[in-house]
């Protein structure tokens, strides 16, 4: 009986352990806030405490990895989970969007560098329904020591219709990408464009 006994504490510890991993790459947020941009034909959401910044035809959601309100109101986009839709009216006689320009475009766009090597693409897909493009990566961008930037993560997803493209990242730092996993999947699912009808 005695013997039993390290075992059954050492199955409660690993049980506690368990537990915990699961809550810290569970996030917080549970509440999100639905987004429709009319003119440029699509709808997002994107979690409550998140700080929305919006320009001329983007909108970014700045957040805490822990979705506290307070920490997203001041946290800077390139160390926060940034969630971002750029979307543009395309010209009709705009050159065709392939692979080779999406793995042009992305390093730039995800990690601000463009000439980096050691910007990793993975997982590239180009899937084509109708009128509809949609090409998709993982994304690593590496530390950049003289700003003070850990290596990040992203997830992105570009949308080409006609006579629209929508470029969707969902990008945090590479130690908070399993905390904040749930939201990127939950922003990325909840992107509809009517733009093809």
């Amino acid at each position: 009986m005695l013997q039993l006994e390290p075992m059954i504490m050492h199955a409660k510890s690993l049980a506690g352990a368990a537990l915990m991993m699961l809550m810290a790459a569970t996030p917080i947020s549970a509440k999100s806030r639905p987004i429709e941009n009319a003119e440029l034909k699509y709808s997002v959401a994107v979690p409550t405490e998140c700080r929305l910044e919006e320009g001329p035809g983007t909108l970014e959601a700045i957040c805490a990895p822990d979705f506290d309100e307070a920490k997203s109101a001041e946290l800077p986009a390139a160390t926060a989970l940034l969630l971002e839709v750029d979307a543009e009216r395309a010209p009709a006689d705009a050159k065709p969007y392939g692979e080779a320009e999406f793995r042009q475009e992305v390093p730039e766009a995800v990690c601000g560098e463009s000439g980096n090597i050691k910007v990793k693409l993975t997982g590239v897909q180009g899937i084509k329904d109708g009128a509809t493009t949609t090409f998709t990566a993982s994304v690593t961008c590496p530390e950049i020591k003289f700003l003070g930037l850990a290596e990040r993560s992203a997830e992105v997803r570009y949308v080409m219709t006609q006579g629209l493209r929508y470029r969707l990242m969902a990008r945090s730092l590479s130690t908070d990408t399993p905390a904040v996993k749930a939201a990127i999947d939950g922003f990325m699912q909840s992107f509809k464009t009517s733009a093809e009808k």
